[in-house]
This record gives C-alpha cells, sequence and structure tokens, in this order.
C-alpha cells in the first residue's frame, strides 16, 4: 500500500479490491462535501437556466454601470471645456 498525499490512510494497489473501492467513495464524498452550494450545478433545466441569467443580468449592470461613469466623466470633461472656451 502506498500514501497518496493529501488523502488520509493509505490506497490500495488494485482496482477491484473492496479497499480501493471505499477508498473511492470516500474520495467522492469528500468532493461533493467541497463543492459549492449553487443553481448552476442543478440537475433541473430551468433552475440552471435562470442562475445563467441571474449571473449573465447581473454582470451587464456592472459593466453598464463602469461605462456609465466612464461617459459622466467624459461629458463633465468636454462639457466643461466647452463652457470655459465660451466665457474667454
Amino acid at each position: 500500500m502506498s500514501i497518496t498525499p493529501g488523502y488520509p490512510g493509505s490506497v490500495p494497489q488494485r482496482r477491484n479490491d473492496p479497499e480501493y473501492v471505499a477508498f473511492l467513495e470516500q474520495r467522492i464524498a469528500a468532493l461533493e462535501a467541497r463543492m459549492p452550494r449553487t443553481n448552476l450545478l442543478s440537475p433541473k433545466f430551468w433552475t440552471r437556466a435562470w442562475a445563467v441569467y441571474g449571473h449573465m443580468l447581473a454582470i451587464g449592470v456592472m459593466v453598464w454601470a463602469v461605462m456609465m461613469a466612464f461617459y459622466l466623466v467624459l461629458a463633465l470633461v468636454i462639457g466643461g471645456g466647452a463652457l470655459m472656451s465660451t466665457w474667454s
């Protein structure tokens, strides 16, 4: 038996060994416990679809807000320059 880094205990060498199957079941259970709780991994199509739509909507709002802030600054700079040139 060899020791695999990151896993408790030893890993049996033979694939048809019941200990190896039990080890794999423990690994699967540990991996499933570490999976994030999100609707993106739901087995239901509509739940996944709404989760993707929500993520797309959120990133769209973020991009829109950054662009509007940039355009506001740009408009203030150009508008201020135009206003200052008329006062001279």
